[in-house]
């Protein structure tokens, strides 16, 4: 009986170790070469295996790189395993648990989930450290495997090494078994500051006014949309100054969204009130009409603002006018009885460039149930979605013993009653007031439909089933008609049940294109069809009900793209921006595939849908840039042909486009 166990031992015993790697460096300033102590450098695998937990995050996009340090990370598993434990948790609750279960949260310091979406693990066997006195840093027994490095410092710009712009990449650092990297110089650039003066047209100081520094920036959808920087109010001069800035190009507006009075919502001043310690009864809150630098309406037409590093740029005044106020009227009709509601519940939101701008406008409504006529007051210029929603009386009031429930019950029971909120009966239009009343709209709420779907994979039967709970339908409204989230989501799928089955509740009429988020590692999707039409290749619309089923199929048989990005000369181009641009439906943002090239210029392309691309490569663009039409013209003039089987593997350089 000793002799298996003995063999398994000298096998072990016989297997040559993994040599560790390390890697060092200086950090300096970025001009005048000083070496930088006091750095704060964390050290990130972007390659590690996070199972499940990749699945359940993939798709989430954050405005910013974020931070999940270890003692978060263990508060969230403990309270996901807590929700768990109480019974009758919801099944995408049982799957989180389960995913955060198979991480190894002991061994991790931080999560970092870049705007990319993409997730690196700092260990604690290799935690953050400072530089020391001469800017030196260094990381010793590391696993082999791909890093990013990324360096913050009060003062200087956080940056990842090699990051060429705000919310670029850095170049990724692959480290061999036993290799000793020590070529690393980070060069930091100095944060900076802006500042100006805002007036009213009587050449006035305005106080408590919102300024705004923001960045025109496609996101991962191809939209391009305005990306806040930095914001903060003027003093009681009408001044105002925004720092910790990173070096690039800006824009400015000053004023008031429509529909806002500060900063955050039409609660500022009132907080202001009671928090603010120079606030008193003497100042009188107005609303500005919002203006971009140097004093035009319209953002396209605003003046850019290159800040180099270090600097302290002032000067930046703007004038401003006080707005104006309107008045929207209608008539709500109720869709199933063609009559006027005896209640509606009438919102107005602005439409904004920025997801995280402030949404909903809290308005004067008067609705006269008689004849279903609306009229809402105090409406300034600006363009809005109207929404009247019909109250569900399944989601309005909490049984008199729900303190007496159990919590699994409570849970249940408020679960219940979102559910009936989410599917009253509502209808949206999209309205623009332009200096004048807006009258004659009709508003015809209806019940949201249900679709039902499957999916399925096409692996074979000796390969273990990929995970559904996380994958998930999103309908975007092509027509913008139906209400959305920020990110233009209107309708989700709900978790998959263990046979792939799902189902799509509260839908309304309307035209929607179809994308799909949690995507298991190394799968795409093959085909989605409602019935007999191809959702992967057009918009579809809904009309209220649907019977058909949607059949989503997923696929591991994708294809690989390895090759290296080298310049005229045959040089590596490190930190090339590498895309993968697909010849045919381009309003499929998940077809797009941007890696970054590493050191030496490689570059792999996982996973990959088959078909037919453009494969280019740019020096230096910012993030999402090509989804820029002038940037997709160049790779199709430049870029090379490249078809994708299923399975397949090509090696393919390429030379950057000037």
């Amino acid at each position: 009986m000793m002799l298996p166990v003995l063999a398994i031992a000298l096998l072990l015993q016989s297997r040559p170790a993994v040599a560790p790697a390390s890697i060092s460096g200086v950090v300096v300033q970025n001009g005048s070469n000083e070496p930088l102590p006091n750095v704060r450098v964390s050290l990130a695998r972007t390659d590690a295996t996070l199972g499940a937990f990749g699945q359940m995050v993939a798709g989430d996009h954050p405005p910013a790189d974020v931070t999940i340090p270890s003692e978060l990370l263990a508060a969230m598993a403990e309270d996901i395993a807590g929700a768990a434990a109480n019974g009758g948790a919801p099944p995408e609750i049982v799957a989180e648990q389960k995913a955060i279960a198979q991480l190894p949260i002991a061994e991790i310091e931080e999560l970092v989930i870049s705007v990319s979406g993409d997730v690196a693990v700092v260990s604690k066997s290799a935690p953050p450290i400072m530089t020391d006195s001469l800017g030196r840093f260094a990381f010793d027994n590391l696993q082999p495997g791909t890093y990013k490095l990324i360096f913050a410092s009060n003062g200087y710009a956080r940056q990842d090494y090699g990051q060429r712009g705000a919310g670029a990449a850095g170049i990724p650092i692959v480290l061999n078994a036993g290799q000793a990297k020590s070529d690393i110089v980070m060069r930091m650039s100095q944060v900076s500051a802006v500042g100006g003066r805002i007036t009213d047209s009587s050449g006035f100081p305005i106080a408590g006014v919102p300024v705004q520094l923001f960045r025109f920036a496609y996101d991962e959808t191809g939209q391009r949309k305005v990306q806040r920087a930095a914001s903060t109010l003027t003093d009681d001069r009408g001044d105002y100054r925004i720092f910790h800035l990173s070096p690039g190009r800006y824009y400015l507006n000053a004023g008031n969204l429509p529909g806002q009075t500060g900063a955050n919502g039409p609660s500022l001043d009132l907080l202001n009130q009671g928090l603010s310690p120079n606030a008193n009864s003497n100042r009188i809150p107005e609303k500005y009409t919002l203006s971009y630098y140097p004093g035009v309406d319209d953002a396209n037409s605003a003046a850019p603002i290159d800040v180099p590093s270090g600097a302290d740029l002032s000067g930046l005044n703007m004038s401003l006018r006080v707005q104006q106020a309107y008045r929207v009227r209608g008539n709500v009709v109720d869709s199933r009885t063609g009559q006027p509601p005896a209640s509606a519940n009438i919102t107005l939101s602005v439409q904004t460039l920025d997801p995280r701008d402030f949404k909903s406008v809290y308005i004067t409504v008067n609705y006269n149930a008689a004849d279903g006529t609306f009229e809402l007051k105090d409406v300034s210029s600006g363009s809005y979605t109207i929404s009247a929603t019909l109250p569900n009386p399944a989601s309005q009031n909490l049984p008199p013993n729900f303190s007496n429930m159990s919590s699994a019950e409570q849970s249940a029971l408020l679960t219940v009653m979102s559910s009936a909120s989410a599917s009253a009966p509502r209808a949206s239009a999209a309205i623009n007031v332009v200096n004048s009343d807006v009258d004659g709209l009709q508003l015809k709420p209806s019940p949201g439909g249900i679709i039902a779907g499957r999916f399925s994979s096409d692996q074979d039967a000796s390969m273990p089933a990929p995970e559904f709970t996380f994958l998930r339908i999103q309908l975007k409204a092509v027509d913008g008609m139906a209400p959305a989230t920020p990110n233009g989501i209107t309708a989700q799928s709900r978790p998959a049940g263990a046979d792939g089955t799902f189902r799509i509740d509260n839908l309304w009429p309307g035209e929607y294109r179809l994308a799909l988020a949690g995507l298991p590692a190394g799968y795409y999707v093959k085909e989605a069809r409602l019935g007999e039409l191809d959702l992967l290749n057009g918009n579809f619309r809904y009309l209220g009900t649907d019977t058909r089923m949607l059949d989503v199929l997923i696929s591991p048989r994708t294809g690989q793209i390895d090759g290296t990005v080298t310049n005229s000369q045959g040089q590596p181009v490190p930190g090339a921006l590498v895309v993968l641009v697909p010849e045919r439906n381009r309003d499929r943002a998940e077809l797009f595939r941007p890696v970054t090239a590493d050191p030496s210029g490689h570059f792999n392309i996982a996973a990959v849908a088959p078909g037919d691309y453009k494969l280019s490569a740019w020096e230096y663009i910012e993030p999402y840039a090509f989804f820029d039409r002038e940037l997709l013209k160049q790779a199709d003039d430049n870029g090379k042909l490249v078809r994708v089987a299923e399975s397949s593997k090509q090696t393919i350089n390429v030379i950057p486009i000037d």
